[in-house]
């Protein structure tokens, strides 16, 4: 599947059918297909074409899935930004991805290092032009990830079409994801578990996502409970948290298949704690999104910089992957 057509596929095929919600958003396929037409001619009044580099500084939002395929939608590639970070680490992330245009929450307070600001309430403010969605080689860049590489500045590795869809039809396979299943996020959507796991795969699948703002471990079974999400991905100390809850806190998981741990894996005894208590198993899936092979380093930490003919050479295509 390609991801800068993928929301017309999905708008062909079941046009009311549930796409992206997050805690004030909840589109069917038509209103999202609409969402990122907008925001693609948003970006292309910018001047981002093919090959250009997008950053978004968002919070956890349905805006941030529509401004991931909006830019693919013009052949560009996004580089995803913790909005947390300082200004500096920020403005460091942007220029290391060769990042032109900045989609943030609002105005940087401090100069950006690009030529262009959209603010996210103007992004589908503007009428689609009708143009039709790019089709990007399989190699063209889609992700610009800044991951920690040990000490120094943190290493940005760039992900292209083929890689990105490896790593969703390898969760689609192994959690055997339809289009009945529903995603309720929680883990970041500047990380490559949040983008792939969460968002990207079940919408690959035919299903579909609800994004929440923040992790509470008393209300996280309300949300559960009024999405009736099929399956979820968090991190040990979230999975602990709920494990502690009061004995009397008794909610209604029927609808959750399964549940992941990224990022670092949770132990047997966690995982039986669980899963006896609230019927859900714990799937660990670290591994499952680390950036394989075929993602290539555009930056290497200090204590250990390579010229980047270096690294080209230093990256092959992972046959596991195809």
């Amino acid at each position: 599947m390609i991801l800068s057509t993928l929301p017309d596929c999905r708008a062909a095929i079941a046009p009311h059918a549930p796409a992206i919600a997050d805690d004030g958003t909840d589109l069917d396929n038509t209103e999202f297909l609409r969402a990122v037409q907008r925001a693609a001619t948003t970006l292309r009044a910018a001047n981002v074409s093919t090959g250009d580099v997008v950053a978004t500084m968002l919070p956890d939002t349905a805006a941030l899935v529509i401004s991931l395929f909006a830019i693919w939608r013009l052949g560009a590639a996004a580089a995803p930004i913790n909005p947390s970070l300082t200004a500096p680490d920020a403005h460091y992330q942007m220029g290391n991805a060769g990042a032109e245009v900045l989609v943030a929450a609002q105005r940087p307070a401090s100069v950006a290092p690009v030529r262009a600001v959209i603010v996210a309430d103007e992004l589908t403010a503007t009428a689609s032009d009708g143009l039709e969605a790019v089709r990007p080689s399989d190699d063209a860049p889609a992700l610009i990830l800044h991951t920690n590489g040990g000490a120094g500045r943190p290493m940005g590795m760039m992900l292209d079409h083929i890689n990105l869809n490896a790593m969703c039809r390898l969760a689609i396979e192994a959690f055997g994801l339809t289009d009945s299943d529903h995603s309720l996020l929680i883990l970041p959507l500047s990380q490559i578990n949040g983008i792939a796991v969460g968002a990207l795969s079940p919408l690959l699948a035919g299903g579909c996502a609800t994004i929440t703002s923040q992790f509470s471990p008393e209300t996280f079974f309300d949300t559960i409970e009024r999405s009736h999400a099929t399956y979820f991905s968090m991190v040990p100390k979230m999975y602990t948290a709920l494990s502690e809850l009061p004995a009397q806190v008794r909610p209604n998981t029927s609808s959750v298949r399964f549940a992941i741990c990224g990022v670092a894996p949770a132990g047997i005894e966690l995982q039986t704690k669980f899963e006896h208590r609230y019927g859900i198993p714990i799937i660990n899936g670290r591994g499952l999104t680390d950036v394989p092979a075929r993602a290539r380093c555009i930056s290497a930490p200090a204590v250990a910089r390579q010229e980047p003919s270096e690294l080209a050479r230093g990256t092959e295509r992972n046959p596991a992957l195809h």
